[in-house]
């Protein structure tokens, strides 16, 4: 991973378009940060592992609040309150997916040992009791396909593109929400499949994550309140993980390359900064791609604050030249259009 972090080539200038690589040669670079951001650069891959873990450890909470909320049986005591518990049922399946996505991004992390790069033992133990438990996912498991996608970017050997190759992510039609909602959802269940066989390899892991909600929402929604409400949570939090999760994380993991029009990191992966994508697709600074694969050992707590200083320092090598998406919908545009001021 190390040498990930600090791979660099001398031209900032954009490469020519092109298609993917040969298997035997990733994509290069193609973007050095100018001298005076270095500092800032090497102070960013600081990881910092007792913040990781109250991060993760709050995403849990808000999630169990989330599906307690939902199971209370007072909003069926009456019409009057009926729909507002129908409302707060809607906003608990979304918040479920979304809190989960949240911790998927940080085992994401702790795959790049960014909850605490020399403590390596703690980095993978925490993660997987904060993190792991409720996604499921096999931190070793992940680590080793995502670690490929990194290092090989851009061949044959890059589990991401041969999933964009697999489910034509490049033919996914942006041009409405309707289009683009019909052609995300068939290919659904072809990207489902191929997440669990990259993260889960036993009945167990897929298992730890049921049981994981029984212990922390269910149970406790029946010694509250009785068999209804637990049955309520459990309703709530299946649907969150089972329904709302998937669509999630598909619209995130499909909106963070373009390889079929570029042939360097810096210009096939899209920074997603739209306000739906920070606060739902992309939690904990995920969107902020484009920083993440040019230094992978930069935690997230530090992904926005390195790209601004990026922004703010070189406004022709880095922001200009950035590759962005602000809509869901939208195709990924430059940051900044020539001739015209930064953004901030």
């Amino acid at each position: 991973m190390e040498h990930i972090m600090t791979q660099t080539v001398a031209s900032p200038r954009r490469a020519r378009p092109g298609p993917p690589g040969p298997a035997g040669r990733p994509y290069a670079r193609g973007y050095r940060a100018p001298a005076a951001v270095r500092p800032a650069v090497r102070a960013a891959h600081r990881t910092r592992l007792a913040v990781t873990a109250a991060v993760a450890a709050g995403d849990q909470l808000v999630l169990i609040a989330g599906v307690l909320a939902a199971a209370w049986p007072g909003w069926w005591a009456g019409p009057a309150r009926a729909a507002a518990g129908t409302l707060v049922v809607l906003a608990a399946l979304v918040l479920s997916g979304r809190q989960i996505r949240a911790l998927e991004c940080l085992v994401h992390e702790a795959s790049h040992f960014n909850w605490s790069r020399h403590h390596r033992r703690a980095n993978d133990r925490c993660a997987t009791v904060l993190a792991g438990l409720p996604t499921g996912i096999r931190i070793a498991r992940y680590r080793a396909e995502h670690l490929l996608h990194h290092s090989r970017l851009g061949t044959d050997d890059d589990p991401d593109l041969r999933r964009y190759a697999e489910l034509d992510i490049t033919g996914l039609d942006r041009t409405s929400r309707t289009r683009y909602a019909r052609s995300l959802l068939v290919r659904l269940a072809a990207h489902q499949r191929s997440w669990y066989r990259s993260t889960s390899t036993d009945l167990p892991a897929l298992l730890l994550p049921v049981a994981w909600a029984a212990a922390v929402a269910v149970l406790p929604a029946a010694l509250l309140w009785g068999t209804g409400a637990a049955v309520t949570a459990a309703a709530v939090w299946l649907a969150g993980f089972a329904l709302v999760l998937p669509v999630l994380r598909f619209i995130g993991e499909s909106s963070e390359h373009s390889y079929h029009d570029a042939d360097t990191v810096f210009d096939s992966t899209v920074t997603n900064l739209g306000p739906l994508q920070r606060r739902l697709i992309h939690p904990h600074s995920d969107g902020y791609h484009t920083v993440h694969h040019l230094w992978p050992g930069a935690p997230h707590h530090q992904l926005r604050l390195l790209h601004d200083k990026l922004t703010a320092d070189d406004p022709q090598g880095f922001a200009g030249r950035l590759r962005i998406r602000r809509r869901i919908v939208a195709e990924p545009s430059p940051l900044t259009p020539p001739g015209s001021t930064p953004w901030t």
